[in-house]
């Protein structure tokens, strides 16, 4: 039982650290702490088709927070964090198709 608690609380934890890797470790653990800012509005994609379900940068489920979006090619992907949209933009570049 132990075991298992261990391994799901390193997945979770994982998860979490996936899409914010340019933070500071401090930074990281003031968010951690104090919860995201209380004048933080929560953004409303509930009609929103997205191209996936999870973030085509690092694979996080969209379910879990949308940061950011890109209208490319007719449409609309989804990102937990800026850094995933960069990454995505700078990929379709390297592909030469944006």
């Amino acid at each position: 039982m132990k075991k298992m608690i261990v391994i799901l609380l390193a997945a979770i934890s994982f998860t979490g650290m996936a899409c914010n890797s340019s933070n500071t470790k401090e930074e990281k653990a003031t968010a951690f702490q104090s919860g995201p800012p209380k004048d933080t509005v929560k953004k409303d994609f509930s009609n929103v088709v997205f191209a996936t379900q999870k973030d085509t940068s690092c694979g996080m489920p969209l379910k879990y927070g949308i940061e950011d979006t890109l209208h490319f090619d007719g449409r609309v992907y989804g990102f937990c964090s800026k850094d995933c949209k960069v990454a995505f933009v700078e990929q379709l570049k390297k592909e030469k198709k944006l």
